[in-house]
């Protein structure tokens, strides 16, 4: 191991391999720097272990556990409609089952004006002759007010060069003073050949006043140009009338609604009252339920493969010159065994698993007998499982039959932990966010700076300047030895020349 950089030629007076001297008496000198940079190794994998432990564990909060907190999960329902064409709907996680008579009426429709016939051609100017009687013979403008609202209205040109498709993209790209879409809906049909303005909201108070065009011009672009009726100019939208079990609902704006926590969509009246069921599925809870224990089994896993995994002591962080002699696959091989265990009865892993396992064997108070996991059909089979939980389907079938608002609340009811009134699920939560802040404070997490404030991070700066005081510490002990080494050159080479000069005095050895 070389410290500096300077070219040395030595040995020409002793013919001592004065380099590999050096560098054997350097060797012996690193003992404690090399075993600086390979704690150095080692934290800097610890470090990285425990910000993939924090990532790991905060998935698995925010996806797993999070999914398992909302409603949603326990509430999965069927759904059907004896007129599937006119009525539909889905449940939601407040949805009440049970068997509803629906009557659509009458449904939300838009504002809308549709003109008469008139034979354009979207590819030719409105100036151009070939329109015919819908030619326009001057540049005008209609002013459009949407919903009575003063502030929606808009004044949109109209030119002679313009095709109908251009006044189609004028009407639809119309903004109000502030800079707002009037939520217009413009169409010319050439097969139709008709025009159709509409509103995209629906409701009785969706309007088109087309009124405020009094000018003769803008009038007759309106009627011999677009084929509206310039004797009523305004259009109005209606509510959706529909009649929910006997109770009849003229408010609706819209053809979407939700009653009774079911989401409806009304596609056209019924004939007569439409029947529709809602139903709980059991089987989608025990798939969510199955999935979250399936989910909860691998991390627990990971965890006790972690802390459990064997040391290889005599597998030490390689230094450079031994990764010199090493192939990549050894390299690889070596380094694996190096890192083995490193992790092995961790106090922030070892501490998080003891606390899952009492979650999850914990009793809620929910106000029911189905107030444990093994109550519903979780449980572990035998120590030697480590936790592992095991499904017994039939018997959480039952439980979520028999009362499915217990089978919810014992996982994600909110409570206090230590009054046994919170649900295993936030439990769980509080147990991990616990963790993941234990790791945080040990090591960081991903992304963040390797020298940061966390323990290791500290400890690795520290040790970053150790090696740094050592480094320089032998590099002037290496200038020192190759000082001596050459203090000792110059005499010998002074001995030499004192000799040859005596020899050559006594007469070469006569």
């Amino acid at each position: 191991m070389n410290y500096s950089s300077i070219t040395r030629l030595t040995g020409f007076a002793s013919g001592m391999d004065t380099d590999s001297i050096v560098k054997k008496l350097m060797n012996a000198e690193s003992i404690s720097l090399n075993k600086l940079k390979q704690n150095q190794q080692k934290q800097t994998w610890l470090s990285d272990s425990y910000r993939q432990w924090n990532a790991d564990l905060l998935a698995f909060r925010s996806n797993t556990i999070l999914n398992m907190s909302l409603s949603k999960t326990y509430n999965t329902y069927d759904v059907s409609s004896s007129q599937e064409n006119a009525v539909s709907a889905t449940a939601s996680g407040t949805s009440l089952s049970g068997t509803y008579s629906v009557e659509v009426k009458q449904l939300a429709s838009s504002a809308v004006f549709t003109g008469d016939k008139v034979s354009l051609d979207p590819t030719k100017t409105l100036g151009n002759s070939v329109q015919g009687a819908a030619q326009l013979t001057a540049d005008t403008s209609i002013t459009i007010n949407v919903n009575n609202d003063p502030g929606k209205t808009a004044t949109i040109a109209i030119k002679t060069t313009d095709s109908i498709n251009d006044v189609v993209a004028k009407i639809n790209g119309a903004k109000d003073s502030t800079g707002k879409s009037l939520g217009l809906q413009a169409f010319y049909d050439p097969t139709l050949q008709q025009f159709t303005l509409k509103t995209k909201e629906t409701g009785a108070a969706a309007k088109i006043d087309l009124s405020m065009n009094t000018s003769a011009e803008g009038q007759a672009f309106l009627n011999n140009t677009l084929g509206l009726n310039t004797a009523n100019l305004v259009a109005s939208g209606q509510n959706a009338n529909v009649i929910f079990n006997g109770n009849e609902i003229t408010t609706l704006t819209s053809n979407n609604a939700t009653i009774m926590g079911i989401n409806f969509s009304f596609k056209s009246p019924t004939n007569g009252a439409s029947t529709v069921t809602v139903s709980q599925n059991s089987d989608g809870v025990i798939k969510n339920v199955k999935d979250f224990v399936d989910q909860y089994n691998s991390m627990l896993d990971k965890m006790n493969k972690s802390i459990a995994e064997p040391v290889y002591r005599d597998y030490q962080p390689l230094l450079e010159e031994q990764k010199g002699e090493m192939s990549e696959k050894q390299i690889e091989m070596w380094e694996e065994k190096a890192k083995s265990g490193l992790l092995r009865s961790d106090r922030i892993l070892s501490g998080m698993l003891t606390k899952m396992r009492s979650v999850m064997t914990s009793i809620v108070d929910n106000g029911s007998s189905y107030n444990s996991l093994s109550s519903i059909g979780i449980s572990s089979r035998s120590y030697q499982d480590k936790g592992k939980l095991y499904v017994d389907e039939t018997k959480l079938r039952e439980a979520i039959q028999a009362d499915p608002d217990a089978v919810e609340k014992l996982f994600s009811q909110l409570g206090d932990a230590s009054k046994g009134t919170s649900g295993v699920i936030n439990q769980l939560s509080e147990t991990l966010q616990a963790g993941i802040k234990e790791l945080t404070n040990k090591a960081g997490f991903t992304g963040n700076n390797q020298y940061d404030q966390s323990v290791i991070g500290k400890l690795l700066s520290n040790t970053q300047t150790d090696i740094a005081r050592q480094t320089e510490k032998l590099q002037r002990k290496e200038a020192q030895y190759y000082r001596q080494f050459a203090a000792m050159e110059q005499a010998m080479s002074r001995f030499n020349s004192q000799s040859s000069w005596l020899y050559q005095q006594t007469g070469g050895g006569m």
